[in-house]
């Protein structure tokens, strides 16, 4: 194992991590991650990416044996951990699972349902242990416990928001039409897609346990037990009455059955949601992502100050040019998840004063 980092490192991680979802951390979350440390191995293999993921001449233990070369010139510091990321498999990746093939793309991948315009009524969702998309990723997370042992944390795959999932089947206009014209059975396969949401979520644990020493997922926040980054991209396009009866249940459901679940909130159109989301204590933390273009330019203070003021985690909140916090959120930083920042190994002072501003230690 090329991967600088013991298991007795993640002891000082959990418990800085316990402390601030139990509202006793008196600074926010704070991941400082360097590389370009000097390295005894070279990177070997394909590193696992959108175009490679779903790639079936490499086996997945190439995989596993190129991310654990490539770290060994990274080294982790504050909150930080070794994390092996499976976001490449594409968001709502469930959909292959139940039928749909990936399409992968530079930069994401896209879902291709079985054939087009399945009616709905015609759509349920069954498990299917030989289903080879599966395999696939079973056999990943096997290679990677394998390897380390649970020394290095495997980030659940971005198995999908219900409705995205939906969506990948029926597409986003007729999914639309369905909430008018067919309400009863999108909650149907809500429901089944639940069930089939947290089938695959537990299977996939299921492999990480006993010497797993944490958990995470597309997003990186580090979990004792199982934890998730819910969301619901397709909420987007619906009104909060509509919200209320297609997303909110199944999120308050889904939240109760996770370890401190939080909510990907990505752009202007989800705002009208933001009370309702407020509303469901199962949800511990709101991730606000303002969306591309000029909305990341906006002011957002009123918005931040609401998930604030509701007692929630505001998660990757933006920082000032010189890494502190935002005005709106000084006097808040208990309740505050920072992505993480990676610094070069040639200038660890830098990486070191921004350490100082939070109390972390970063060594040299």
């Amino acid at each position: 194992m090329a991967i600088h980092f013991s298991r007795e490192q993640y002891a000082p991680l959990r418990s800085a991590y316990r402390q601030w979802w139990d509202g006793k951390l008196d600074r926010p979350i704070v991941p400082i991650e360097t590389f370009g440390h000097p390295s005894a191995v070279e990177c070997r293999g394909p590193l696992l990416s959108f175009t490679t993921a779903w790639d079936f001449s490499i086996d997945p233990r190439e995989f596993v044996e190129a991310f654990d070369t490539a770290m060994d010139s990274h080294r982790w510091h504050g909150d930080a951990f070794p994390l092996f990321r499976t976001t490449p498999f594409g968001p709502g990746a469930m959909a292959t699972f139940l039928g749909c093939t990936p399409q992968p793309m530079p930069y994401t991948v896209w879902f291709q349902p079985p054939r087009k315009d399945i009616p709905i009524e015609e759509l349920h969702f069954e498990f299917d242990e030989n289903n080879p998309y599966y395999r696939r990723v079973h056999n990943l997370f096997e290679s990677a416990m394998d390897k380390w042992h649970g020394r290095v944390v495997v980030g659940m795959m971005d198995l999908g928001g219900i409705l995205d999932v939906l969506q990948s089947f029926r597409g986003a206009e007729n999914l639309l039409m369905d909430l008018y014209d067919e309400p009863d059975e999108v909650l149907r396969c809500v429901r089944e897609l639940q069930e089939m949401w947290f089938l695959y979520f537990d299977k996939l644990n299921a492999i990480l346990e006993g010497e797993a020493c944490g958990y995470s997922h597309w997003y990186g926040l580090y979990h004792e037990r199982p934890g998730y980054i819910l969301q619901s991209d397709f909420s987007y396009m619906i009104s909060p009455d509509m919200f209320k009866t297609f997303v909110s249940p199944e999120l308050s459901s889904s939240a109760d059955r996770l370890c401190n679940a939080v909510y990907h909130m990505d752009g202007i159109g989800e705002i009208p949601h933001l009370d309702t989301l407020l509303s469901i204590d199962g949800i511990k933390g709101i991730q606000w992502v303002p969306g591309a273009g000029d909305p990341s330019l906006q002011n957002w203070d009123e918005l931040m100050g609401r998930i604030l003021d509701s007692g929630k985690k505001l998660i990757n909140l933006a920082q000032k040019p010189d890494g502190s916090p935002i005005d709106i959120a000084k006097d808040r930083q208990g309740q505050l998840y920072y992505g993480t920042r990676w610094f070069d190994a040639s200038n660890m002072a830098e990486a070191q004063r921004y350490g100082d501003m939070y109390g972390i230690k970063v060594d040299v």
